[in-house]
């Protein structure tokens, strides 16, 4: 005849590893696994990168146009002007771009939009570099960008839904306004 196991008497404080908590890392580790959790997906990791390098490409590129306008005009007034001119676009054509990104392929729409952007700063590169940089010029090129990042916005945030989980979208969009600010920060 087997013999009843012997039952312990509980500890009133409890086990030192229960379940629940044998699987939780030390809470720094925790901490940090929480805000990166979107950052185990690839596709929004690459997605991530590329938008922080463009915006970091981005803030330079407004920061040498201003100081060219400066050193070209020395007039406060051209300064706005390329600022309103960047921004114009923004804000004429930001609903188009959305409904656009809703309609076709959103990754076609934001490589054609980062191509114009980047083509855009080359042309700016290379009118500085022969020396035929006029502020028309430089007020043109920043109406061109803003009118690219009118339709590459709406189908850049678009876009974040369909990489990560449902879970992991708060996460997504955080870590989105972080690469954008932490862009800016190193720029400027």
């Amino acid at each position: 005849m087997a013999k009843p196991p012997i039952e312990t008497p509980a500890d009133p404080v409890g086990p030192i590893d229960t379940p629940a908590t044998a699987s939780r890392p030390r809470p720094g580790v925790w901490i940090i696994q929480r805000l990166a959790a979107s950052f185990a997906h690839p596709n929004f990791r690459n997605l991530w990168l590329a938008a922080f390098t463009s915006a970091v490409g981005t803030w330079m590129q407004r920061f040498a146009q201003q100081w060219l306008i400066l050193t070209l005009t020395g007039s406060a007034f051209f300064l706005g002007l390329d600022a309103f001119l960047g921004e114009l676009p923004l804000l004429l054509f930001t609903l188009i771009g959305g409904v656009i990104a809703d309609r076709h392929d959103r990754r076609h729409l934001l490589i054609a939009s980062q191509s114009l952007q980047m083509v855009s700063a080359l042309t700016l590169t290379v009118i500085v570099f022969f020396d035929v940089a006029q502020v028309h010029h430089i007020l043109a090129l920043s109406f061109v960008t803003g009118l690219a990042q009118a339709f590459g916005g709406p189908a850049f945030q678009s876009m974040i839904p369909s990489l990560v989980p449902r879970s992991t979208l708060p996460n997504a969009i955080a870590l989105n306004s972080i690469q954008f600010n932490l862009s800016r920060w190193l720029v400027l």
